[in-house]
């Protein structure tokens, strides 16, 4: 399995129906996830969801984070996120694709800021890779504005992504030694904006049992879909699953 979930998943995806969870809720999902890398079909995951949400610490799915400064309208946070991102060349159907050098998941530190208003929310966040994988630099803005009725709870977002080039050209540059066995086109990355939209759905089925679904669909950036380790022009993500809420 190449990507479990990509870095769009565990950065946007789930962060809106966490933040709307109890104190602590636990439960499970599958993402299906369709893979812009070549010799990859779409493929159907299971998943952990999961969200804490205290005084000042929370989780919310793959992110940890610590609220040094928080009132009724804003948030900074310091935080610790696992970005599953990565590619394994022996999962892989296409030959060319099983000749390039496996890209690890990794750890990333850094911090996000969140502004809540009448009109919606606003998220800024920043984050370095901590174990030194890509070496690289992520970024996030977007702006989510949650719709809540009886039972029912929709969030829309849009937002983009920012990744630089060390992260590209780690996950989707070809190196020339890679070249020259795999026979692709040497190609180096460089640092690129992604936009997306999303929605997640929250339903309450009892006191304490909900429904999550979320879906959400990103445009490649040229930096991207220009690798020859790629063969789409956009990506689509879909999550459903149950928790309980205690």
């Amino acid at each position: 399995m190449i990507i479990k979930k990509n870095l769009l998943i565990t950065a946007a995806l789930f962060f809106a129906s966490s933040a709307m969870a109890g104190e602590f809720s636990l439960g499970a999902g599958a993402v299906y996830n369709e893979s812009p890398y070549k010799g990859y079909n779409e493929n159907t995951s299971a998943v952990p969801i999961i969200s804490y949400e205290g005084d000042n610490f929370y989780v919310r799915q793959t992110t940890a984070g610590w609220a040094f400064w928080k009132d009724s309208k804003n948030e900074l946070s310091l935080t610790a996120s696992w970005m599953p991102l990565h590619f394994d060349p022996d999962d892989n159907d296409d030959h060319a694709m099983k000749q390039l050098d496996e890209r690890k998941a990794s750890a990333f530190l850094g911090g996000a800021y969140y502004r809540h208003e009448r009109w919606g929310s606003l998220k800024f966040g920043v984050a370095a890779d901590a174990m030194d994988e890509s070496g690289g630099v992520v970024g996030e803005m977007t702006y989510f504005h949650p719709f809540r009725m009886e039972r029912l709870t929709l969030i829309p977002a849009v937002g983009v992504f920012y990744y630089d080039e060390s992260f590209n050209d780690y996950y989707y540059g070809v190196s020339g030694k890679e070249s020259r066995h795999s026979g692709l086109n040497e190609y180096t990355a460089g640092d690129s904006w992604n936009p997306y939209v999303a929605l997640t759905a929250k339903y309450q089925l009892t006191q304490n049992i909900f429904l999550n679904a979320s879906a959400m669909y990103t445009v490649l950036p040229d930096d991207v879909k220009n690798s020859p380790m790629i063969d789409r022009e956009d990506s689509f993500v879909l999550m459903t699953g149950m928790s309980w809420r205690f």
